[in-house]
């Protein structure tokens, strides 16, 4: 992956397994994950609508964020000593 493809990849910030048979439970932590992240996003002054995906796979369900909501949530690394 090039440098410029790894700065416009999307981030998997979240990751179920999914149940064998449909579980509301299942789908109400879903929806609560994404609404945590609208939460951020709309904080991050991004739309959420264009920063934050599900994927649903035949056996995972990932919530993912684009480079940039990314960047808002992770924060600078920053060097610093203990004395």
């Amino acid at each position: 992956m090039s440098q410029s493809e790894e700065r416009n990849a999307w981030v998997t910030v979240s990751s179920f397994c999914r149940p064998c048979r449909p579980e509301p439970v299942f789908e109400e932590l879903v929806t609560a994950e994404v609404e945590r992240w609208t939460g951020i996003a709309r904080e991050a002054g991004l739309a959420p609508e264009a920063n934050i995906r599900l994927a649903r796979g035949a056996e995972e369900v990932t919530v993912e964020v684009s480079p940039a909501l990314d960047a808002y949530f992770t924060p600078v690394q920053t060097l610093w000593k203990a004395e």
